[in-house]
């Protein structure tokens, strides 16, 4: 017998022993307590994100338009979000290296976690991912009837099959080494800020919301 026909022998012996197939049982929903977005801010704060709350998504364009992030004259910008407007030639950015001169990059999430202040992005929504991934300062749009409570609710609302990418962001990039130190900002971006509209309790006057205890000085 060569080793061909061992190997087809083989083979055959393990498909004719196979078990039988089961359907793969439900996986309850399990529910989380509390306001979502309420826990989002507080989790997304705990990582050193900050967050602002708007009645509508107007107004958060209106509060990003003041900030001087979005200065074109002193900021190189990218912005995948169609109602905000970047000045990085589209052209440029054929060759993605250049997403490293990004210092402020507007984009928008499509969901987002109460439980681990996470914001759930794809190709789609992020346009260039090595921009978000490059630059300095990160601003995403979130719509708060589009965070869930927990995980399970996330997942169950998201299409994995529809992209080539997603990633959840939770607060701006960071690191610790063995010393667990924590390092803001160590390997992306520097800050990450949700604009959360569509919330009915938004202040009149938006306040921007961070995490007291945060190297603030990353942030500059």
């Amino acid at each position: 017998m060569d080793q061909q026909e061992v190997k087809d022998q083989i083979l055959a012996r393990i498909r004719a022993g196979k078990p039988a197939l089961h359907p793969l049982p439900d996986v309850p929903m399990y529910g989380y307590s509390g306001n979502p977005t309420e826990n989002f801010i507080s989790h997304l704060l705990s990582f050193d994100g900050k967050a602002v709350t708007f009645k509508t998504r107007a107004d958060a364009i209106a509060w990003l338009g003041k900030q001087p992030e979005m200065d074109a004259s002193k900021n190189i910008i990218y912005s995948s979000a169609k109602d905000v407007a970047g000045n990085i030639p589209e052209e440029e950015l054929a060759d993605l290296h250049n997403a490293h001169r990004i210092e402020t990059c507007v984009t928008e999430g499509e969901l987002g976690v109460g439980e681990m202040g996470s914001i759930w992005v794809t190709d789609d929504s992020l346009g260039h991912a090595a921009c978000a991934l490059l630059s300095r300062r990160l601003f995403v749009f979130l719509d708060s009837k589009r965070i869930f409570g927990g995980l399970h609710e996330a997942y169950a609302n998201i299409k994995l099959r529809d992209h080539q990418y997603g990633s959840f962001y939770t607060g701006p990039s960071a690191t610790a080494d063995i010393e667990a130190v924590h390092i803001t900002g160590a390997q992306g971006p520097l800050s990450l800020t949700a604009l959360i509209y569509n919330c009915d309790e938004a202040p009149a006057q938006p306040q921007l919301m961070v995490n007291p205890n945060a190297d603030t000085s990353v942030w500059q």
